[in-house]
């Protein structure tokens, strides 16, 4: 029935009338106004033909006289009636609209104004457009980066497996050298006891060879002392004899001539000649017996003596006994000959083994400084490739949160713009945003948001108003001297329009979680500036108009 049709629009334009409405919300309104002023109008004619065919009725009969006739009459009459009511409901509902439609024309009006008039949403959609590339461009760079990573990481590991290896078979050589090293040292330490035995044995045969030299020296001493002393005696003896025969054929000589000359003399003086060279004889004898004895005696107290010493009686076992002295003496002379050269030998290897002992030491301690230090090089490079693994990880888990919080961003935005139908799910799937299908939805986004503006733009055609042959006509809706400009944002790097020289970046690794906050705490001002701005057609580039807002 048109008059519920009409109650139920007014209804529905009353409940939308509540509220703050945006720019669809009022296209929506104006399209429920239409049809409420059609059904107004469609109400009205109604109306007015009821109206005519009830003047036509009562006009031939003023009180009819059926009595049907006179209820359809009443009923047409509380119809009418009913009917005009609705009809003044609807006109205060159709001025309330007006006035709402009216306050949201200046809203939109003023939002246009402040926007920059009817190419802000042209131009939104080229910046979001060109933030797209850009953002798409950073993402295929830091799938770059990240699969580089991935691939230098992997070459890490092995280069980290490598040197792992590497430093087993350093550990399994050094443990080896240690074992050497330990059999050397009980040679060395074994060498050095025999070394130091020798030396005991030395000093040792060197004592016992000073002691008998000594004992030796104090017989040959004696034996000399006692020697020369017999000599002496026996020398004096053999003088003694001679001289005494000496005298006895001098004697025997004068006697013999006095002999001859007692030839002349009497036999008195003969006796007494005779008596005295008896006497002078006997004397001379008596004189040499003493001298014999003394010597005799001096001889028996010096044999006694040496029995005394050496407890030989013997005289023949005495000699013997010196003989037999004198070959020991000489046989131990040539032992301890024998020694001194054996004592010789034995230091000459002592001094080859202490220098072999040395060279050992010597090649030991420089083998050892030697694997400390490439175990010491080994540890650090370890301790470093651990260190870029470890960076290179933490690298690559923050490039794996930005990708996913880039994948939250666009399935966000894909479930606001009302992308996400039955017929894209068979399309892209049900896994959701991936890197395979990331391009995908990106796309997706794009085509929506033209369609979303064409249906802007078919809407604006229905009404018919100025602004859409404006847009249509790319005029601006404002005044050429206060015509907003929207700035895009730059594309360029922001050290570059700075002025400032670009840091290093580094192409064979992702930046760090770390170096990325810095980053982006350094650089969030300087990307406010070149964001999307809006300013005065007048105004300058740089500054801008006071109070012009920035969108990101």
């Amino acid at each position: 029935m048109p008059s519920a049709d009409a109650t139920r629009g007014g209804g529905s334009a009353g409940s939308m009338g509540k509220g703050t409405l945006g720019a669809g919300d009022t296209l929506g309104h104006k399209s429920v106004l239409d049809k409420q002023r059609a059904a107004i109008e469609k109400l009205r004619a109604q109306n007015e033909q009821l109206k005519t065919e009830l003047l036509l009725e009562n006009k031939f009969s003023v009180r009819p006289g059926d009595p049907f006739a006179q209820a359809l009459i009443n009923r047409l009459q509380d119809e009418g009636d009913m009917l005009a009511r609705k009809i003044v409901l609807e006109m205060r509902k159709t001025k309330m609209l007006d006035q709402q439609l009216s306050e949201m024309g200046s809203t939109l009006t003023t939002t246009r104004n402040n926007m920059g008039g009817i190419f802000s949403a042209k131009e939104q959609s080229t910046a979001v457009q060109k933030r797209i590339k850009l953002l798409e461009n950073r993402l295929e760079k830091a799938y770059v980066k990240y699969n580089q990573s991935i691939t230098h990481n992997k070459q890490l590991r092995e280069s980290i497996n490598n040197l792992r290896r590497e430093r087993i078979m350093f550990e399994s050589i050094q443990s080896n050298l240690e074992r050497e090293l330990a059999k050397l040292k009980r040679d060395m330490a074994d060498m050095i006891q025999q070394a130091n035995g020798a030396f005991e044995a030395r000093e040792k045969a060197i004592g016992e060879m000073n002691a008998l030299k000594a004992q030796a020296d104090k017989e040959q001493q004696g034996f000399e002392e006692e020697w020369r002393q017999l000599t002496t005696i026996i020398e004096e003896d053999k003088k003694e004899r001679e001289r005494a025969r000496a005298q006895e054929l001098a004697m025997r000589e004068r006697e013999t001539q006095e002999l001859l000359k007692m030839g002349t003399l009497s036999s008195a003086e003969k006796k007494k000649r005779i008596t005295k060279g008896s006497w002078n004889v006997g004397y001379n004898k008596a004189m040499a017996q003493n001298v014999a004895a003394e010597k005799v005696e001096m001889y028996g107290q010096a044999f006694k003596r040496i029995q005394d010493a050496t407890g030989i009686e013997d005289i023949d076992q005495l000699v013997n006994t010196f003989l037999a002295a004198e070959d020991q003496n000489y046989t131990l002379f040539n032992y301890v000959n024998e020694v001194n050269q054996e004592i010789e030998k034995l230091e000459d290897q002592i001094n080859i083994m202490r220098g072999e002992i040395n060279k050992y030491r010597e090649t030991g301690r420089e083998l050892d400084m030697t694997k400390s230090r490439e175990l010491t090089e080994e540890e650090a490079r370890l301790a470093a490739s651990e260190a870029q693994s470890q960076l290179y990880e933490k690298r690559t888990d923050s490039a794996l949160s930005m990708t996913t919080a880039l994948k939250a961003g666009i399935n966000d935005l894909f479930e606001r713009i009302g992308c996400n139908t039955p017929a894209v799910r068979d399309l892209l799937g049900e896994e959701g945003v991936t890197e395979a299908n990331l391009t995908a939805y990106l796309g997706i986004i794009e085509q929506r948001t033209n369609e979303i503006l064409q249906i802007y733009a078919k809407r604006k055609a229905q009404q018919g108003t100025d602004g859409l042959a404006e847009a249509l006509l790319a005029q601006p809706l404002t005044q050429p001297g206060n015509r907003i400009i929207i700035e895009p944002p730059s594309t360029t790097q922001e050290e570059e329009v700075e002025g400032l020289e670009p840091e290093p970046v580094e192409e064979d690794r992702p930046l760090t979680r770390e170096h990325l906050e810095s980053k982006v705490q350094r650089t969030l001002p300087r990307k406010l500036e070149t964001a999307i701005k809006v300013r005065p057609a007048g105004a300058d580039a740089t500054g801008g108009k006071r109070g012009s807002p920035t969108r990101r």
